[in-house]
């Protein structure tokens, strides 16, 4: 895995707030190069009577701000989908079903 993250504590049920950054043997929290970026996982159930019609049973909505600068976009966008697949114990969670967005202010 070349991300690791830290878990930001949130009273929302189906949302996972993470700190990012890139894997390394220890973590410096200090390290503005091995920032990646603030990322939050939003977790939608399909109703389940929709489940086979629509063909998947989650779908994940991933928020990434504060993005490091040296970070690219596109190649950082698979390395979000494998972390968010590692990191949510979700079952029938796929790739295909998480969706990265990143938000600029």
């Amino acid at each position: 895995m070349n991300l690791v993250g830290i878990e930001n504590i949130t009273p929302y049920e189906g949302v996972v707030e993470f700190k990012v950054y890139r894997y390394d043997d220890e973590i410096d929290l200090g390290n503005k190069d091995l920032f990646v970026c603030d990322l939050k996982v939003v977790m939608v159930k399909v109703n389940p009577i929709y489940v086979e019609k629509i063909g998947k049973s989650i779908d994940v909505l991933a928020l990434v701000t504060n993005l490091n600068s040296n970070a690219k976009k596109v190649s950082i966008q698979n390395e979000i989908k494998e972390f968010i697949l590692d990191e949510i114990l979700e079952e029938n969670l796929q790739k295909e079903n998480i969706d990265v967005m990143f938000i600029e202010s």
